[in-house]
């Protein structure tokens, strides 16, 4: 019998072992190896006093198809909820702004609502309407999200528009993040069109997710009792002989045609295949540097979420939407705020307010030295500004993430390719899944995650 061992226990790993658990192969084995104690990742969802807090991720774009398809497979289609649509704000240091109508990805389209938007001068906005008619040439090198929309639409727009949405995405600085590995489709819309306003009017973009519109069906889902239910279906899915916790794996080593695990309590494993389901601070842990060292020196972002309830909603006289993204063009600790009371109803009891902020920007590590006190009196005096909220919230919920998201810095496909390379080379029968690699989203990592199983199950049963 062959034995594939995952490494990592969060959601990568999970479906790599339900997909092959779900293959039912008879000739193969597989074990998951978790350093926690349990096997929830990143995903909490805490039930305080009627009130429904993600502390971790809270939703994944449907539009991706992984996510939807692996909750119906887990027979959890019943609970999947849509979020409430409305719209999106900017705060910009003078206010909070609605994101102009037809925008995708904070990238306008519709002229009308561009020109009648107040986070725009009238000398920005000028420029910008221009981006229809400026000529564009294909370029052969990957380029920064920053440089990329700021050649199409000026620097204003971008700081004061686009940059408070794909800076948010992967809390990272949009004049380092590469275009080819985070938006490509944007590369290939002004490649078809000749302009991004005219590509993305197109109604083939209807999937892409747009900001400030009124949709009447959000882009997004999660599950009624929380998140954290998906990887809890999926352990309960999965023979519990197979499942181990508390074990860290801490290098892997070529014994024969196929490799030993060494772990930090001093225990060894064998395995004919191995799936490395964690970011690439694990791979370089685990892996000898001639092959990781693509991956040396690129950073992960450390991010904060404080969840504030409050016992009635007049607490904040918020305008008529979902939340607001914050413009980088002050240093405001908060990022992001999500009205959690409206774009999640279901979270919350009637009559009362839940906020959810965000914190973190890439290169912010000052976020796990901080205090929870002292986090929480951060988003409160921005909550002041921003919305004139001056109400003692009931309860804060404090959420750390540290060194969770990777950066996609310009360059990384290549990075990415090389390493790739290496791995094949020095490594066979080796693979990596989660969210340093191709794409950072659940949807993302449910797909990298089970493609790399059907592989790693492939090329097993190729050994003799």
């Amino acid at each position: 019998m062959k034995r594939i061992v995952i490494i990592g226990g969060g959601l990568s790993g999970l479906s790599a072992a339900y997909t092959l658990h779900q293959m039912g192969n008879e000739d193969i084995s597989f074990d998951v190896y978790e350093k926690e104690s349990h096997f929830n990742g990143k995903f909490e969802t805490v039930k305080r006093d009627g009130f429904l807090i993600e502390k971790g991720p809270d939703s994944f774009l449907a539009r991706k198809t992984a996510g939807v398809e692996l909750v119906d497979e887990l027979g959890l289609s019943d609970e999947l909820v849509a979020n409430a649509t409305g719209r999106s704000f900017i705060y910009n240091g003078s206010g909070l702004f609605p994101i102009p109508e037809g925008s995708v990805m904070g990238i306008p389209t519709d002229e009308a609502a561009l020109a009648a938007s107040e986070l725009i001068s009238e000398a920005g906005k000028a420029y910008a309407l221009q981006e229809k008619t400026r000529p564009y040439t294909p370029v052969k090198n990957d380029s920064s999200l920053g440089d990329f929309f700021e050649a199409r639409f000026g620097k204003e727009l971008v700081k004061g528009l686009i940059e408070p949405l794909l800076s948010g995405i992967y809390a990272g600085n949009i004049y380092n993040m590469s275009l080819r590995a985070t938006f490509p489709q944007f590369e290939t819309t002004i490649e078809k069109s000749g302009s991004l306003m005219k590509g993305l009017a197109m109604p083939a973009q209807v999937n892409m997710q747009t900001t400030g519109t009124k949709n009447t069906i959000g882009a997004f889902r999660t599950l009624k009792n929380g998140l954290s239910e998906l990887p809890n279906a999926l352990v309960a899915s999965l023979p519990s002989e197979s499942l181990h916790t508390l074990k860290e794996a801490v290098k892997l080593e070529r014994k024969g045609t196929g490799y030993q695990i060494l772990f930090a309590d001093g225990s060894r494993e064998e395995a004919d295949a191995v799936l490395i389901a964690a970011t690439h601070d694990v791979v370089l842990k685990l892996l000898d540097r001639d092959t990781a060292v693509p991956f040396e020196n690129r950073p992960l972002s450390t991010l904060a979420t404080i969840s504030f309830a409050y016992d009635h909603l007049d607490k904040a006289a918020l305008k008529e939407g979902t939340g607001y993204l914050v413009s980088r063009v002050n240093d405001y600790r908060t990022t992001a705020c999500t009205w959690v009371h409206k774009k999640w109803p279901h979270m919350v009891p009637d009559g009362k307010m839940l906020l959810r902020g965000f914190l973190g920007k890439a290169g912010e590590n000052w976020i796990e030295t901080t205090s929870d006190q002292e986090l929480i009196d951060m988003v409160l005096a921005d909550y002041k500004e921003m919305m004139g909220l001056t109400e003692t919230p009931l309860f804060a919920e404090v959420s750390r993430m540290p060194h969770a998201m990777p950066q996609y810095d310009v360059g990384h496909k290549e990075r990415l390719a090389t390493f790739k390379q290496n791995l094949s080379a020095n490594y066979p029968r080796v693979h990596v899944a989660g969210m340093s690699y191709d794409g950072v989203g659940i949807p993302d990592c449910i797909r990298q995650a089970r493609t790399m199983a059907e592989q790693i199950a492939e090329e097993v049963n190729q050994v003799d």
